[in-house]
């Protein structure tokens, strides 16, 4: 399988060829144009360390992803495809080892190569606050990962000790071992809420942080809370 990304970085659309039986996992929605030679088949959930089904379709709607994953096979060579995020941004392929797993944000996701998998990754009250969410998918196994932003996508590297904060709305993905903690930037709360910067989150290398430039706007009080909780 070879990927190009085109139209970078407002409006990026990720190119797949395809050999004969080679295959693709995405977010539903996502397709905007292929050749005739796929089977399509909708299964329920991303593949969750080995949860299938039902159960699978809820670890990945908890993840912030689509209940849904559409996989493509192509069923003979020389076919293509091109997938897109429903944001303008950018997409970033990244080559995932064990040793280089990523805890993702929710939304991040657009599609993945088939033997890469995903586990549920509970953070509690700090995942709620660093990422408005409870969980993230965490990256099991190697594969090739096709992210997608909202705005461009910036990667930074971390040595040992070294601190890097980030406003909890443009972070996108980050290294699955490295530390992180939701803090408040100002020192007092009425500072923080005048300023427009409520909790920020502060990562700990080693390791890499990836963010996007832009936040997504903003759903409300009430869609908010239940984009949180959901």
């Amino acid at each position: 399988m070879r990927h190009a990304v085109l139209h970078a970085p407002a409006f990026s659309t990720l190119r797949l060829d395809m050999a004969e039986g080679e295959a693709i996992h995405a977010q539903p929605g996502s397709m905007q144009a292929m050749t005739p030679g796929f089977h399509i088949e909708v299964k329920a959930g991303l593949h969750m360390g080995g949860k299938k089904g039902m159960l699978g379709g809820m670890r990945s709607l908890f993840g912030g992803e689509s209940f849904f994953t559409v996989i493509y096979r192509a069923k003979r060579n020389d076919q293509h495809i091109m997938l897109a995020p429903d944001q303008m941004g950018e997409i970033r392929a990244i080559e995932i080892t064990p040793e280089s797993g990523l805890k993702l944000a929710r939304g991040a996701f657009l599609a993945c190569t088939p033997e890469l998998s995903f586990d549920l990754y509970n953070a509690g009250m700090q995942g709620m606050l660093a990422t408005r969410g409870l969980f993230f998918l965490k990256t099991v196994g190697t594969g090739t990962l096709f992210l997608s932003s909202y705005g461009g996508v910036i990667e930074q590297t971390l040595a040992e000790g070294e601190r890097f904060v980030l406003d909890n709305r443009n972070i996108v993905a980050f290294t699955d071992t490295m530390s992180f903690e939701s803090v408040v930037l100002t020192k007092s709360l009425k500072d923080s809420f005048f300023s427009g910067e409520g909790f920020v989150v502060r990562f700990t290398g080693p390791g890499k942080v990836i963010y996007q430039t832009r936040a997504r706007p903003s759903l409300g009080m009430i869609r908010g809370f239940l984009q949180t909780i959901t």
